[in-house]
């Protein structure tokens, strides 16, 4: 009987009686030997090489479209190895390839050896990026405080690439913000920047400068469009004209005291001349005019405005929220002269009424200059036309009638006196509220012919803002009477108490 190579399988020859258990021991071979194989897949084939989990991991993290590129070699002009460095070669770049306005010699390029005027062109090719240095401190050569007195020059004719150390063209600025831009923010000492007479058309604006110093604008006819002051412990601004039409004049707010001096904003807008809010200021000999308002004062800020003027503002002095203004001399004047919001304005001294507006309450002092003809049992309109005082401009002294300002309370005292007159002689005064009889506020009657007789009355009226007071005597008699222009014995108080 002979076997199988592989498996050994028995295979009965002719003359070999066959045996079932032969069979059936190459049956169980084969069973074995299938159960050890794996299922041929169609369209795939077995391999004599083992695919690891290892192997899968790193197939799974190329990516798609990845392949296997080995960088070229290059030779000539431009040079390149299979590490990625490219090179050109020297001599390759001659003169005739750069820009003939750039005046560079081509030679150069590659030793880094450019001069002055050569590297002039290639400053203006990036003037944008220079102009934004331009307007930073280099850290390198400003120091982050002040360790002496520092002055800095702006002209019309400067350049912001000066040092701004020298009142000329050639070493002055020609912006504000650029010198403001080279002041440290710790200023323990003076910081002066001297502006030349001129226009800078410039929204000037200093911030967070603190420390125990001051930083002083110092000018001569010097026209900007505006000026902040944020957040600084001292500024002082001197000799400059704010023309903006759509933002406040001078503006300071949140810091610690502002001087402003010989400054003025008379460009007509709907905005503040001088704004100052959370911060204490000093404002001397500056005029503001055409403003809604002329100085406004918040946020429990303490001011002194003195000697100042103006014209043609809505309200002149304004505060609110706590602020306060204290004044001397001259006000910016405006339709309204003064009003508050939680403020006070004052002079120092309280009145009676304890609101702090003496100068700027409706208040008059007037009487006679001449005789005045008085025809009987006819009312005329005493003139009184000597204006002794006269706070808001009230009383017209021309046609005898007085306009109140603002509404309130007006205590008034009027006194006439008749020379020589006839018997009988009854005399009264009665006032004209808005061209109608109102009240009759004094009557006297002569006790003897050719005596002096005096009337006099004291009485109180309510006003709105815009109501008229006329004065009218009238006599009963036989003929004229003369009332004496002696402001003694004929004369007019007007004032408002509440």
């Amino acid at each position: 009987m002979q076997t199988t190579g592989n498996l050994g399988l028995k295979k009965p020859e002719g003359t070999d009686i066959v045996d079932i258990a032969d069979l059936n021991g190459n049956m169980d071979i084969l069973d074995n030997a299938v159960n050890g194989k794996v299922d041929k897949v169609t369209g795939k084939q077995l391999s004599t090489n083992d695919y690891t989990a290892a192997e899968k991991t790193k197939l799974a993290g190329i990516a798609t479209g990845a392949n296997n590129y080995v960088h070229p070699n290059h030779t000539g002009d431009v040079t390149s190895t299979g590490d990625g460095v490219t090179a050109i070669a020297a001599g390759v770049i001659v003169n005739a390839d750069v820009n003939a306005s750039a005046g560079i010699d081509a030679s150069k390029i590659g030793t880094g050896v450019v001069s002055n005027a050569e590297f002039g062109y290639l400053d203006g090719v990036t003037s944008g990026i220079q102009g934004q240095l331009n307007g930073k401190a280099p850290l390198v050569t400003t120091p982050q405080q002040t360790t002496a007195d520092i002055t800095y020059y702006v002209r019309t004719d400067g350049n912001d690439i000066n040092n701004g150390l020298a009142n000329t063209a050639a070493g002055a600025f020609k912006t504000i913000n650029r010198a403001i831009g080279m002041i440290p923010q710790v200023v323990n000492h003076t910081a002066s920047i001297n502006v030349t007479s001129g226009t800078y058309a410039e929204d000037v604006r200093i911030s967070g400068k603190v420390g125990g110093g001051h930083v002083q604008f110092m000018g001569t006819s010097v026209t900007i469009r505006s000026f902040v002051a944020e957040r600084c412990n001292r500024i002082v601004i001197d000799g400059f004209s704010a023309n903006t039409t759509t933002s406040m004049g001078f503006n300071a707010y949140d810091g610690g005291n502002i001087d402003i001096k010989n400054c003025s904003c008379g460009t007509t807008a709907n905005y503040p001349g001088i704004n100052i809010a959370g911060q204490n200021a000093d404002i001397r000999n500056s005029s503001v005019s055409g403003r809604n308002f002329g100085i406004i004062v918040g946020s429990a800020s303490i001011v002194t405005s003195l000697e100042n003027t103006g014209q043609a503002n809505g309200v002149g002095l304004y505060t609110s929220h706590g602020g306060s203004i204290y004044k001397y001399g001259s006000q910016p004047s405006g339709i309204t002269p003064e009003g508050s919001l939680n403020g006070i304005i004052t002079s120092g001294v309280l009145n009676p009424w304890g609101d702090n507006t003496t100068n700027s309450r409706s208040n008059i002092a007037c009487g006679g200059s001449a005789t005045q003809t008085i025809v009987p049992n006819t009312f005329t309109k005493l003139l009184f036309p000597s204006v002794y005082y006269d706070r808001l401009g009230e009383w017209n002294a021309t046609t005898g009638v007085f306009t109140a300002k603002a509404a309130g309370i007006y205590a008034i005292d009027v006194m006439a006196t008749c020379t020589s007159v006839p018997l009988p002689f009854v005399v009264q005064i009665q006032i004209y509220k808005n061209g109608a009889r109102d009240q009759c506020i004094g009557r006297t009657v002569a006790s003897a012919s050719g005596q002096d007789v005096s009337v006099l009355g004291v009485s109180n009226t309510d006003l709105s803002a815009g109501h008229t007071l006329e004065f009218y005597i009238y006599h009963y008699g036989t003929s004229n009477v003369g009332v004496t222009g002696d402001g003694l014995f004929s004369h007019l108080r007007i004032v408002k108490v509440a």
